[in-house]
């Protein structure tokens, strides 16, 4: 009787004992792999979950139009923090932007403007086990360096910039059809600043000085060349294609919308 007694509060210790270390060693599940990473669909939910001490695999392609700046937003009720890396491409080496999330956060990535019908990679790695919900979305800039907007000379365009003073720009470019003064007219609420150049890799400016734009609201300025110079306005912009970069001057993160029209000064 003792014997069967002793055996059953081993069992019972032993439940205990088998319970406790479930629940210690509980390590989540991760999703996708390196070499199988989990499709997202730009504008849609999709939840998820990634291991403790794990990391969770994800891509997603941006549309043939969706060049500018996107956001992922991470929804969870944990305390645990999850870090995010984004990857330009597969082989999940060549990291773009890391950031750290708390409970949940959007990641702006800095604001960097995206590539068109490009895919990217995202890594989450987990401390602890954790479920979520992840929603990679277009964010307030528009254009890239590598697919800036195209603006038609003389007609309003419609744009937008988010950031800071710091990070965020959209991209444009216009072609000229002949030799010409050009104006840039906005109408910008909020501070903003704008650079031209003559080159499609944003490098190379006609001139610092007198192609500028004027800081502030509501942008007006005129393109007069590079032989531009004090007193001299300048032969006008040759004929070509010209690439313009709008920015913020916002010390804290905001999106300004605009119009933004190009004309040539013959035109007026």
């Amino acid at each position: 009787m003792k014997k069967l007694f002793y055996f059953i509060i081993i069992l019972i210790f032993g439940a205990c004992s088998i319970t406790s270390e479930e629940d210690k060693t509980n390590y989540g599940t991760n999703e996708g792999s390196a070499s199988s990473p989990v499709e997202l669909t730009v504008g849609t939910a999709k939840s998820g979950s990634v291991g403790r001490s794990g990391s969770s695999f994800y891509k997603f392609t941006t549309s043939s139009t969706g060049a500018g700046s996107y956001k992922l937003d991470i929804s969870y009720s944990s305390s645990s923090s999850v870090i995010t890396y984004l990857y330009s491409e597969s082989g999940y080496s060549t990291v773009i932007e890391w950031n750290s999330c708390l409970a949940s956060c959007i990641e702006y990535f800095y604001y960097m403007a995206f590539d068109a019908s490009t895919t990217y990679y995202l890594r989450i790695y987990g401390s602890e086990a954790v479920t979520y919900s992840l929603t990679v979305s277009q964010g307030g800039s528009e254009g890239s360096k590598n697919n800036p907007v195209e603006l038609t000379l003389s007609t309003a365009h419609s744009g937008k910039v988010e950031g800071t003073s710091s990070y965020g720009k959209s991209y444009y470019k216009f072609t000229t059809t002949s030799a010409d003064n050009y104006t840039l007219t906005m109408n910008n609420s909020d501070d903003l600043d704008c650079q031209l150049y003559s080159n499609s890799g944003f490098t190379t400016v006609v001139d610092y000085y007198y192609n500028e734009c004027t800081l502030g609201k509501n942008i007006s300025d005129n393109f007069t060349g590079a032989d531009a110079s004090n007193g001299s306005p300048g032969s006008g912009l040759t004929e070509g294609t010209y690439y313009l970069k709008v920015e913020g001057e916002s010390p804290t993160a905001k999106t300004t919308t605009y119009n933004i029209t190009v004309q040539a000064a013959s035109a007026l």
